[in-house]
């Protein structure tokens, strides 16, 4: 993800030559070979499809009133932001400010703002109304949905001039399938510390994305972490397996600790093939729900940490909030963590294999008598793991 610059929202105006270049670029003199100081190239592409549209930074924003009819994923989007929203307008709210999540096509599912709020700019920013960066020009919200990135847009960075006087700060929501599902923003003309509210911003827009997944009823659910202590938090990455092991979605943060790329679709996977660096004993834990998460080796030697927490789910979802933790009360049979005696098995089942059976060599790499290694050998036999003498 790109930094957002660490600036303070300010209604102090744009500069006068920031101004200057974006009205000789609207008239087409182009930008300037060297970026301007401040610049994000992202607004720069925004520039040039708002002119693309036909937008003159004259102009007076226009916004669309959308059509009350809803799909199921706009609904979805909708119920997990909406508590994430109130949590950020409780924050960072109050006059001259509006906290809002639109979803892909730029409507606004869920507003906040201060109710005796009647500036000509901001006021029309509100549910059920459309920003489309053909009509209002460069925001935050727009660069955010059209490029997936996080993003600052200050004062003149805006096309629009009627904007000249606002902030706006704007993260994106990622669905279950890795693309972009919608935008958290944050509006206004007042003082905040960008820096700040994007830390804040970031962690509801993750825990949205843990949301949207524990929607996903007919599916297991795993957590991933590569600190096992902030497992329950909105940093941890989320699963989704069918009953055969078939991965069926994967999110960011989980792409990201298995080096898997973000931006395409997801690959044909199984859980084995995942976490093959898993030990055999781990592997027959993968979907079973555990106190503990496992450890898992990946193939650089680093670990990750996984834990089962949800399996399919019969009864239709419940309108308000669900979890990736089971329900309270659940009658769910939970497995007791691998054992040391366990572990030292699987070990030396590996070994067997690696060494194609030679019990010296076994012995070395293992630091281990060889007397010791037959002893694990035939707790392997009589376990029925391995054909061994």
């Amino acid at each position: 993800m790109s930094p957002v610059p660490h600036i303070s929202a300010s209604a102090s105006g744009p500069s006068p030559a920031l101004r200057a270049v974006r009205h000789a670029f609207a008239d087409g003199a182009g930008l300037p070979a060297h970026r301007l100081d401040g610049l994000p190239a992202c607004v720069e592409r925004s520039w040039q499809r708002s002119l693309a549209a036909g937008l003159r930074p004259g102009d007076a924003p226009e916004y669309d009133t959308a059509e009350k009819a809803t799909d199921a994923a706009r609904s979805a989007l909708w119920r997990c932001a909406r508590d994430e929203v109130e949590q950020l307008w409780s924050a960072f709210g109050g006059d001259r400010w509006i906290v809002f999540c639109a979803d892909r096509e730029g409507l606004i599912l869920y507003a906040r703002r201060h109710l005796a709020e009647r500036d000509s700019v901001l006021a029309p920013i509100e549910a059920g109304r459309r920003l489309r960066e053909g009509h209002v020009g460069t925001t935050a919200p727009a660069c955010a949905l059209h490029e997936g990135t996080e993003i600052v847009v200050a004062g003149g960075q805006h096309y629009l001039d009627a904007f000249s006087d606002v902030f706006c700060l704007a993260v994106p929501v990622h669905g279950v399938d890795g693309s972009v599902a919608g935008v958290l923003d944050i509006t206004g003309t007042g003082q905040r510390d960008a820096g700040l509210m994007h830390e804040h911003f970031r962690l509801a827009a993750l825990r949205i994305e843990q949301q949207l997944f524990a929607r996903l009823r007919h599916c297991h659910l795993l957590r991933l972490q590569l600190d096992p202590r902030l497992m329950d938090g909105p940093l941890a990455g989320v699963i989704a397996v069918e009953d055969d092991g078939t991965v069926r979605a994967i999110s960011r943060p989980a792409r990201r600790m298995l080096d898997l790329p973000l931006n395409v679709p997801l690959p044909d996977l199984h859980l084995q093939r995942l976490f093959a660096g898993a030990l055999p004993a781990q592997r027959r834990r993968l979907m079973q729900p555990a106190r503990q998460p496992l450890r898992i080796a990946k193939a650089d030697g680093s670990h990750v940490w996984l834990q089962h927490v949800r399996a399919p789910m019969d009864k239709p979802l419940p309108d308000g909030e669900v979890s990736l933790k089971p329900p309270s009360g659940a009658k769910t049979q939970i497995q007791p963590p691998v054992s040391w005696r366990e572990q030292s098995l699987d070990v030396v089942e590996q070994a067997w294999h690696l060494h194609e059976g030679n019990v010296a060599a076994m012995a070395r790499q293992l630091g281990l008598s060889r007397t010791t290694v037959y002893a694990r050998l035939r707790a392997l036999r009589q376990r029925g793991a391995l054909s061994v003498p």
